[in-house]
């Protein structure tokens, strides 16, 4: 997708995490369960589990169209302190140094859900003669943290993005491996389960204007009501 079509986009919209209940079929990927994404127009995604990379990815590709999108899940390590220190070291070795991203994440508030923070962010950057979205979805608790990063040259699979990240179910590190665990505000819903949290319901969206060229994270909470 071109610069044009981005800058198209009035309104990007973004669900970091939904309020939708938990899915059969569920996979687990170190300390993450999710709901695989479901086939892009018949096509299933390729799904890539790089161990030296510690991380398993999802991509689907419209030659057609053009377009591609990547979706990573990173394995677990130790926290850097809290969700803002975990982001900002992401942001800087996955988005700036694998992607380019130039410009700075427009990110947004904290979402707490017991033990785990979670922290998004988004910007755009140069990529194959166009222009591609980058997000980064940063969880933080127990001592570890993992990241989520969506990557697309389109806004057409953002529902694709949003299932996956709305049905992420964070599991409890196992016993001796919940290092310097990172304190969190106490949140007034409690988890089904006391091994798995699913991360409070956030809503945003992303707003593009074309004076400024730049795009603005929004927050918008709770969801409007349907006309």
């Amino acid at each position: 997708m071109g610069a044009a079509r981005v800058k198209s986009l009035v309104l990007f919209v973004v669900f970091l995490f939904s309020s939708a209940p938990a899915f059969a079929g569920k996979v687990t990927y170190d300390l993450v369960r999710y709901t695989a994404p479901a086939p892009w127009k018949k096509v299933a995604w390729t799904k890539d589990l790089k161990k030296d990379a510690n991380s398993t990815s999802y991509t689907v590709t419209d030659k057609a169209n053009g377009t591609y999108c990547v979706i990573f899940i990173l394995r677990s390590n130790p926290t850097k302190g809290d969700v803002n220190a975990d982001f900002a070291s992401d942001w800087k070795t996955v988005m700036i140094t694998n992607y380019g991203v130039t410009e700075p994440a427009q990110v947004t508030e904290t979402a707490v859900e017991g033990d785990w923070q979670a922290k998004a962010g988004v910007a755009t950057f140069a990529f194959d003669k166009g222009t591609s979205i980058a997000m980064l979805t940063t969880i933080t608790g127990l001592g570890k943290t993992v990241s989520i990063v969506a990557v697309t040259s389109s806004a057409d699979y953002l529902p694709a993005i949003q299932a996956l990240l709305g049905s992420v179910e964070m599991l409890k590190p196992a016993a001796g491996d919940a290092s310097s665990p990172t304190p969190a505000a106490k949140s007034p819903s409690k988890s089904k389960s006391k091994d798995t949290a699913q991360p409070t319901a956030l809503q945003g969206y992303m707003e593009y204007s074309p004076f400024t060229k730049t795009w603005t994270w929004k927050l918008r909470y709770p969801p409007p009501a349907k006309k």
